[in-house]
């Protein structure tokens, strides 16, 4: 990534929020440093950061590869012509970047009777526009049904596994009691068999134990979800390893406790893994009879089995599943494409824009822009989803929400993007779908709506049992009505006009200019308090960062307004006792802190000094404060 272009955006957000005077929310705002700040809830619960999704989790854009073979159109199916083109790219030497080339199609009007595949990585398929004329742009027509319902681009390794497949011998089990959300650090019970550069996959058995603390999907009538369906996955690189702790490049978008579930990790095989191939310039029209014809090209592009891929400035028309379709993929990105006017019959399984298939990890759509989907911008791949981010993208004559589809998917941001149709009213679900669907149940956890616009429709944002979902200024009806009802997630600034206004970008400057911090601390509480004569508060917290310098504990006498420092601690302490208190009520919250950054605020504790009563954790109630610096 260019780090002068993201110093000059970070400049720029810098000084809108000094000049405007522009709401900030009251979780995550800037300081007065103009530094993010992050804030917990009462559970530990934040907003995490998105900034890793895409391209080499955004540190570089995507590569531009040069041309080593052109061709033009040939009268009728052109699908063996531009595959023969391919292979041959496909079969010349790597270079150090890892790539091969691109084929470039001339201008021109390509009929594609069957699939074109890019099987290797390192080779790109690049059109000369994707505009309406084929006199200035590469159009490839997809024709005909055979076979039925077929995709008409694949790129990968065309194998899902969930990333199961895992070099023998390494598997081992996560040590911690309790990782929170947002989190990038874990300690294993063996890390010997680890190294840096590491590429390992998190699994997170659902347990029973775990099931029945998310109320079995609270999936109405349907039947509850059962143990072993909702596992979650996680596919990450390991930064640094130090004892048994090991940071990974990006966080954890779900908690992990010991208490609920047995998470373990392994070395990933990364057998027929395509990496750094792409599809860019071109327009996809997919011949159909129109109307609820569905004898016709089912899929646009499909990514399987791939790692740091791309689309780019690309066109699909007339399809009737997906226009763009990840599975088993991950660090990717979807560049300025469109996804327009899918042809189908309006019902279950199909009209999905952009859809996140199974296994799909920090997958990143920025400038896209949909239409009369039923789902435009979707995760559908239950609880292998993960790090999803929508930015600056646009969808109109929507059908129904966008939103996870289905059964927990965890960490996805809709970030500046926009909303208008007159089919529905709602666009946008972080929610419970109940015994909609096949017992969809809670369909997202841990998920941000960040100034989304929908001035003429309704945002549903509702807290599943763990975690926590938020709507953070939003121009739109954002409730908690959805079809079934639960407690509203976290609602604020609705209508106002927000800094930063966009998330995303913000996190991507931020951390591309200074780096990660350390990990929050975890559940803070008290181990002991105070008698009558001496009164005293005596702290405990999970450390869970490798990399902090020290913890600083604050404290509150005012309600939770204004924080002080009460104690600067040196690194892997895991608790305080603060001591000579005077009678009243005291808010603390503890944060880890380094040369970088710090980090996110631990929850805050309420503890009361004015009685005599009660002692220890029962004086304690958990909350959050709103507070901004």
């Amino acid at each position: 990534m260019n780090r002068t272009r993201y110093l000059f955006v970070l400049l720029l957000f810098l000084i809108s929020n000094l000049v405007s005077g522009q709401y900030q929310s009251s979780i995550l705002h800037f300081d007065n440093n103009n530094r993010l700040v992050y804030h917990s809830d009462k559970d530990g619960n934040r907003i995490p950061d998105f900034s890793h999704a895409g391209y080499k989790n955004g540190k570089i854009d995507i590569p531009e590869l040069p041309v080593v073979l052109e061709l033009g159109p040939i009268p009728g199916d052109n699908t063996a012509h531009i595959q023969t083109a391919i292979n041959e790219v496909s079969n010349l030497p790597r270079d150090e970047d890892g790539f091969r080339g691109t084929v470039l199609l001339k201008p021109g009007l390509y009929p594609v009777h069957g699939v074109i595949y890019i099987k290797s990585s390192g080779v790109v398929l690049r059109g000369s526009g994707e505009g309406t004329s084929s006199t200035e742009n590469t159009i490839l027509q997809g024709k005909y049904d055979l076979p039925h319902q077929r995709t008409l681009i694949v790129i990968g390794g065309n194998e899902r596994t969930r990333w199961r497949d895992e070099v023998p011998g390494s598997r081992v089990n996560i040590a911690n009691t309790y990782v929170p959300a947002g989190s990038r650090t874990i300690e294993v019970e063996d890390a010997s068999n680890f190294s840096e550069g590491d590429n390992i996959i998190i699994r997170h058995p659902s347990t029973d134990e775990w099931l029945e603390a998310v109320d079995y999907g609270g999936t109405g009538s349907d039947g509850p979800w059962e143990p072993g369906d909702i596992d979650m996955y996680f596919n990450r690189f390991i930064t640094r390893i130090e004892g048994n702790k090991i940071k990974l490049d990006t966080p954890l978008y779900h908690e992990i406790d010991r208490s609920l579930s047995q998470a373990y990790a392994w070395i990933f095989t990364r057998s027929n893994l395509i990496t750094e191939s792409g599809i860019e310039n071109l327009r996809v029209d997919i011949e159909t009879k129109g109307s609820e014809d569905e004898d016709h090209i089912w899929n646009g592009i499909r990514f399987v089995r791939v790692e740091d891929c791309w689309a780019k400035n690309v066109t699909v028309l007339h399809f009737g599943f997906a226009g763009f379709f990840f599975e088993d993929a991950s660090r990717s990105t979807v560049l300025n494409c469109s996804a327009l006017e899918p042809i189908s019959i309006i019902d279950g399984s199909r009209r999905y824009n952009f859809n996140l298939g199974s296994a799909s990890n920090n997958i990143l759509f920025k400038n896209c822009h949909a239409s009369e989907g039923r789902h435009a911008f979707v995760s559908n791949g239950t609880s292998s989803v993960s790090g999803i981010v929508f930015t600056n993208c646009s969808t109109i004559d929507d059908y129904t929400s966008s939103e996870s589809h289905r059964r927990w998917g965890q960490g996805i941001l809709w970030d500046k993007c926009s909303f208008n149709s007159n089919t529905t009213t709602r666009v946008l679900g972080l929610y419970n779908r109940g015994d909609w669907g096949t017992g969809h149940g809670w369909s997202a956890t841990n998920s941000v709506a960040w100034n989304v616009s929908a001035p003429s429709n309704q945002i549903v944002i509702q807290k599943p049992p763990l975690g926590q979902n938020y709507a953070i200024a939003c121009e739109a009806t954002v409730d908690n009505n959805g079809p079934f009802y639960h407690p509203a997630g976290w609602i604020e600034g609705t209508g106002e006009n927000v800094t930063p206004a966009s998330l995303y970008e913000t996190q991507l400057a931020e951390r591309l200019t200074f780096g990660v911090g350390p990990d929050a601390p975890a559940k803070l509480k008290t181990s002991d308090s105070f008698t009558d004569t001496s009164r005293y508060v005596t702290l405990e917290w999970i450390d869970i960062a490798l990399d902090e310098d020290q913890y600083v504990v604050e404290r509150s006498s005012d309600g939770g307004n204004t924080f002080q420092v009460v104690a600067q601690l040196i690194k892997d302490i895991q608790s305080f006792t603060d001591e000579g208190l005077p009678k009243g009520i005291y808010y603390y919250r503890v944060k880890a802190v380094n040369t970088i950054r710090a980090s996110a605020y631990s929850n805050v504790l309420q503890v009361d000094c004015q009685g005599t009563g009660l002692q220890g954790s029962e004086k304690l109630k958990p909350l959050i404060v709103l507070y901004v610096q």
